[in-house]
This record gives structure tokens, sequence and C-alpha cells, in this order.
């Protein structure tokens, strides 16, 4: 075992290194803002997406610093990169997860900066990827580089992995776990502006279908006013949209329920959403699930898809949530002549979106250490959930305990995104630190 002496005396000697060389921190998060390491998903031409030179940039850094690298293409031309500093094995291990995609920069006119040009001004780093989360990426890298500049060893294995497709739903560190790189815990460096984020929600992509049944628009007087076609019951129509119109005010419904009933201490109220994302209706149902005929009137309409973007606690399973949302279906369904006995269809995981839920207690050693080390900083923290979701729940459900930690800035998905200096080596300080009380030394 480290006396606490000793490890104090490590982590003075690595804060040290990190204040003799504070402007490395700044300078490799400008240089991987020199890639447009754009998500190809959300652009036309995926091509001109520079993930794969961004990961070998990263690779070679990780190198020069004494790591293991392993990279591999967890999705087709779209690189993950893995960093190792093997300890002994006689202490703890810790990953750091980062992700080096980003969002597109939308319309560059409303930028008061150029969105890749990495601009300084007032204690801020603009760019495009700079908050989120490409600074988090370089404060954890910039914390493992100063490990090795200061000559101390450590007790437990530390993992740096640098995954794309986050912005995409996760595909990349998901590859990342199926590949077995994993540890007693993680951090997910996203951009929290120095708050320790322990909860984060489970969230499901859900696809409902509703049928009805197609007809000539000019019989819709039957369905509403029956006795206009009573000799002829077959032949009216059933609106497809009508019925997934009063599903969709009884899923309002039981989301005003959630939000009274359902409660998390570090998240805010009404955080389980059953958000309706994107509704098609028309005639025909294809074999991608869509409706094959949209753009006819006069046609009534029999079929209706909505999707839905289903948000539990973290306190609660997907199982669990699966079978309560699947038996108001059923109940609803009762409710209706016509879809009583053509009850809607649900289909889960749509675009194979399922994130678990993150729950890691307070009094986890990894949140100790992490409150130990900016409390010897003399930084105050909040402690919080998160309201979104990250690949923090990934992680969690492979049974490593995730804590999500970053820098400050503002911005992201927006214009004039930047992640202020000042957090930058602050954030990798609380980095190094962690990383000796959790990891431990030789």
């Amino acid at each position: 075992m480290t006396s606490n002496s000793a490890l104090d005396a490590a982590i003075g000697q690595l804060l040290e290194t990190l204040d003799r060389d504070r402007d490395f921190v700044v300078d490799l998060t400008q240089r991987l803002l020199a890639y447009k390491s754009i998500n190809p998903r959300f652009i036309d031409n995926p091509e001109i997406s520079q993930e794969v030179e961004i990961q070998q940039f990263l690779q070679g850094i990780m190198q020069e610093m004494g790591l293991e690298t392993t990279i591999w293409d967890a999705l087709p031309n779209r690189p993950n990169l893995v960093g190792r500093l093997g300890g002994n094995d006689t202490g703890r291990s810790l990953i750091f997860n980062g992700h080096i995609d980003v969002v597109p920069p939308g319309d560059e006119n409303k930028w008061t900066k150029d969105p890749w040009g990495r601009d300084i001004q007032g204690g801020r780093l603009y760019g495009r990827g700079s908050y989120d989360m490409k600074g988090g990426i370089a404060a954890f890298v910039a914390a493992t580089r100063a490990i090795q500049e200061a000559g101390i060893n450590l007790a437990g294995r530390l993992e740096l992995h640098s995954v794309v497709d986050e912005e995409g739903g996760g595909g990349g560190t998901k590859a990342v776990i199926e590949r077995g790189f994993l540890a007693d815990a993680a951090i997910v460096a996203e951009p929290t502006d120095g708050a320790v984020l322990l909860a984060e929600g489970g969230l499901s992509w859900l696809r409902v279908t509703i049928a009805g049944r197609s007809a000539h628009a000019g019989w819709r007087y039957a369905q509403i006013y029956p006795q206009g076609r009573a000799d002829a019951p077959e032949s009216h129509g059933v609106n497809a949209i009508d019925k997934g119109m009063k599903f969709l005010n009884a899923v309002r419904e039981l989301e005003r329920e959630w939000a009274l009933y359902k409660h998390h201490p570090l998240l805010p109220p009404g955080i389980t959403t059953i958000n309706p994302g994107a509704i098609a209706a028309g005639v025909g149902l294809g074999q991608d699930g869509l409706p094959m005929v949209t753009t006819n009137p006069a046609m009534i309409p029999d079929v209706c898809v909505i999707d839905f973007d289903l948000k539990f606690l973290p306190t609660e399973s997907f199982e669990q949530v699966r079978q309560e949302f699947e038996e108001f279906v059923e109940a609803f369904a009762r409710t209706d002549p016509w879809l009583k006995d053509n009850p809607p269809q649900l289909q889960w995981h749509l675009s194979t979106i399922n994130f678990p839920p993150v729950a890691t207690p307070v009094d986890h050693p990894l949140v100790q250490a992490i409150l130990e080390t900016r409390r010897s900083l003399d930084l105050t923290t909040e402690i919080s959930g998160f309201v979104a979701v990250t690949d923090a729940a990934f992680y969690a459900g492979a049974g490593v305990a995730p804590v999500i930690l970053g820098p400050s800035g503002s911005g992201l998905h927006g214009e004039d995104e930047y992640v202020e200096i000042d957090s930058l080596t602050e954030t990798a300080k609380v980095f190094a630190g962690t990383i000796l009380r959790w990891c431990g030394i030789t």
C-alpha cells in the first residue's frame, strides 16, 4: 500500500509538472480542432470527414507518451483508438472516454468566429467540438502525459478511449466494450462545467405502428356518421391518423403521470419524457416500416407510424419500463372498438438506440477520489445528473461504474462554441489527481 504522504507528494509533483507545461493542453485542443471530424452520418459526402486523420494524430501523441495503442475500424472507415498505460494490477483500473466526432457547424454565417479557426479570445478557445468534447479529450491526454513526464508509475491500469459515433448513437463506445476494453470505473469527459454527474436516465427509441382501413376520402362521412353507409360497413374507412392522434393524447396523459410520480434526486422533475419525434401516415406499409403512399389526401390512410424517444429513471430497468408501457398500450387499445381488434404494434430499440441508465452512488470510491482532488485544489463541486444521454450508459450497462466530468464552456451543437482556457488546465489537474488516488502508485 502506498502511504498517504507518498501519494500526496506524487500528486504535488504531478501538479507542478502540469503547471510547467500548462500550454500543452491548450495547444493539443487547438490541434484537435484543426480536424473537421464531423460525424459522417450528418453530411452529404461522408468522405470529407477527418475522423481517420484525427485518430491517427492522437495515436501518434499517445505513442510519443509511451502508451500502448490499438486502433481499428469500429464502423466502416471510422476508427476507434485505445491507449493503455499498464499498471502492475495491484491498483484499480480506470478508463477515460471521449468522442472525436462532432456535429456540423450549421450556418457558418451565424458564427462570429470561424468554426474551424481555433481562435482564442477573452480566455475562450472557439471552434466546433471545442466544448463537445475535444477539450475533455485534451485534458485527459495531458493528465496522462504529466504522469509519464513526472516519472510516476501507476499501480492500476489506465486506458484512454477515443471513440467515434457518439453523436450518432454510441457505436464507437459499444465497439470498445465489445472488444473487451473494460475497467473498474470510467470517467466520460463530456463538458459538465466542472460538475460531477453521477446519474443519467435510460433511453430507448420506440416505433408504434397503428393500423386503420383504407378507403376513398369521399366515404369519410360514413366513418364519422356510420348511418350514412349502414348497408356496407366493410367499405367504411378507418383513418389511422385519427387513431394515432387519440393514441398521442393518451401518451401525453401517461407522460404527465410519470412526471408526477417518478422522481430522482439528481435529475429535474418530469425527466421521464415520452417524446413523439417523428410521425408518418399514409396507405400501405413498406418493408422499411413506413407508409408507401403519403401524398394523396384523397385516400383514408390505413397506417400511422409514430417514433418516440422514451426516457426513464436511473433507478429503473429497461425491462421494467417496457412492461409498463406495453401494459399501457394494451389498456388503451381496449378503449377503442377498432384498436381492440387491431392493437398498435411496438418496435423497441429503433435504429438500435438503447441507452442503459447510469446510477453511480455518491459514496463510490471514484467519486470520492474526484471530490478529494477538487477539494485539494480549492474547487467547489456540484453533484448532479445529466438530462440527456452519453456513452457513460454503455459502460454502466457493462458493469463499469461511470462518472461524467469535463471542462467549462458553451455553445455545444450551436454557434460560437467555445471551451474556457482556464477550465482546460483545471480539468487536467483534476483528472491527474484522480488517476493517482484511484489507480494508486508504486
